[in-house]
């Protein structure tokens, strides 16, 4: 009886698996993709294995599309940085393959050489076409989705919380509307976290200001953390309000470290900018650059071809405490616009602004992110997005009177249906900490950020991938701290493999 069952079952295994391109399709295909992305002679596909297909679960109305999963080894066929800030790299060999961050295996801290095998487990979407199979776009990887305050139920200590004080505050049952709970949401959650920073500090921790909870800083937070634990050093991320908010709280004393923008970090030790009332922060110091993080102007469609064109729609700046409005509103400026010229200037975060535009509530958003932006890849396979370059002139314009910021061009295919390079403006991300930061603790902490046995991929972060000597100090305008100063000099002086 069990035997036929059997054979039943590995009858639909294999029928399954046979649905869609066959194999030699499937290899040019992806290597189709890998030339268009790094040219002709830096990878070669030396295996590919088919691991099954599944129904696309976005796949358009009249549309039959499948997903086909693959595990592959690439060869590396000429020495190459997959960790450049400047060419393509390890966010456009994610892409191509249509990778998760653990699903790349290979890439080596200061570059790859020539014979370097890389093993990828990736994917590929296809669309059937009569009895052709045509590949469309890479399948990408969603973020964990963490819910926010308003999403936690009604037992957590979150919502008890806002229940306590609501009552504390003698407000009637009527008075706490959405907004009014809102609002002691927001100050509850900002309390939450200066009193486990404080307390982390007490048990000997290092709390670290990151970002919001599904965003990339609390990502590459997240990945430092797991990477130092086993070396010894205690880090503790916060989930934060963004980069402007990490550098009150760090003046503050709330933490001992902090993410935040070059340009952002600029304008606290200066006391300009969002900083002015403050004054200058003279005992900001930079520990290291991290990262690049692009503008992304993104659109629907074809409908806006360039900046200008959006006058009178409805963008996302982002929210208020991150260093990306701030930069998203000097985009805007020296592009001549005002967030009076939009029919609406939005505050929501990435992934909000982002089911906006699905919505058909927004028609763009402009974001400092680094690049590839886990939900922006996401969007892009049911979304038709597009990425509006700055102008020339606009880039050289902040490039001079922003401090921090540099020109950059976001690499072809670092996101789905992008051919060409788009030309934008980029700050580098930095690890910040101050003068209380002692020079031994310091040089411990970037000797073990740069340590070449680090994992970024395995650890669930693209970008940390992007570390490298040379450009540990790029974008950064602001006095480094002497500790980092000695464990950079010295993992500069540490022979190669």
């Amino acid at each position: 009886m069990l035997r036929p069952l059997l054979i039943a079952v590995l009858a639909l295994l294999l029928a399954a698996c046979s649905r869609g391109p066959d194999q030699a399709t499937l290899e040019n295909d992806l290597q189709q993709r890998l030339h268009q992305v790094f040219g002709e002679s830096v990878l070669s596909i030396v295996e590919l294995q088919r691991r099954g297909a599944v129904n696309d679960v976005n796949t358009p109305e009249g549309e039959k599309r499948l997903v086909i999963y693959f595990d592959g080894t690439l060869k590396v066929e000429r020495d190459q940085d997959f960790g450049s800030w400047d060419s393509p790299g390890v966010a456009s060999l994610i892409s191509a393959l249509g990778a998760g961050p653990r699903g790349l295996s290979g890439i080596r801290s200061g570059g790859n050489r020539q014979g370097d095998l890389l093993e990828a487990h990736g994917s590929l979407i296809y669309r059937q076409a009569d009895d052709d199979w045509q590949v469309v776009v890479p399948q990408g990887f969603s973020a964990p989705r963490a819910p926010g305050p308003s999403e936690e139920g009604p037992g957590t200590s979150h919502e008890l919380l806002i229940s306590a004080i609501s009552t504390a505050l003698q407000l009637s049952p009527g008075a706490t509307g959405v907004r009014e709970r809102e609002i002691i949401s927001d100050e509850v959650g900002r309390s939450l976290a200066n009193i486990k920073g404080r307390l982390s500090r007490l048990q000997k921790g290092y709390p670290l200001a990151g970002g919001p909870e599904a965003g990339q800083y609390a990502r590459f937070a997240r990945a430092l953390e797991s990477l130092l634990k086993d070396k010894g050093f205690a880090l503790v991320p916060l989930s934060t309000e963004g980069g402007v908010a990490n550098l009150r709280m760090l003046r503050r004393g709330d933490v001992v470290l902090a993410l935040s923008q070059s340009d952002a970090a600029h304008y606290a030790s200066n006391g300009t900018g969002p900083f002015a009332e403050e004054g200058p922060y003279a005992s900001l110091r930079a520990l290291s650059s991290l990262y690049p993080e692009p503008v992304h102007v993104l659109v629907r469609g074809g409908a806006i071809r360039d900046i200008a064109g959006l006058r009178g729609k409805r963008v996302n700046l982002g929210q208020p405490a991150s260093a990306s409005r701030d930069t998203a509103l000097a985009v805007l400026a020296a592009h001549g616009l005002k967030p009076e010229d939009l029919g609406d200037a939005a505050s929501l975060g990435l992934a909000q602004a982002l089911e906006a535009m699905r919505d058909g509530r927004l028609d763009g958003l402009i974001q400092v992110i680094g690049a590839p932006a886990d939900h922006i890849r996401s969007a892009s396979e049911v979304l038709d997005l597009r990425l509006l370059p700055l102008e020339d002139q606009a880039i050289r314009q902040l490039a001079a009177s922003r401090p921090g910021t540099f020109a950059m061009q976001l690499a072809q295919g670092t996101y789905p249906r992008q051919t060409t390079p788009v030309a934008t403006l980029a700050v580098s991300s930095l690890l910040l900490s101050d003068q209380q930061f002692s020079a031994a603790e310091a040089e411990q902490l970037v000797r073990l950020l740069f340590a070449r046995d680090n994992r970024w991929l395995a650890a669930g972060s693209i970008q940390g991938e992007q570390l490298s000597l040379g450009n540990a100090q790029r974008g950064i305008t602001i006095p480094m701290h002497e500790g980092a100063m000695r464990a950079l000099g010295t993992a500069a002086a540490t022979p190669k493999r």
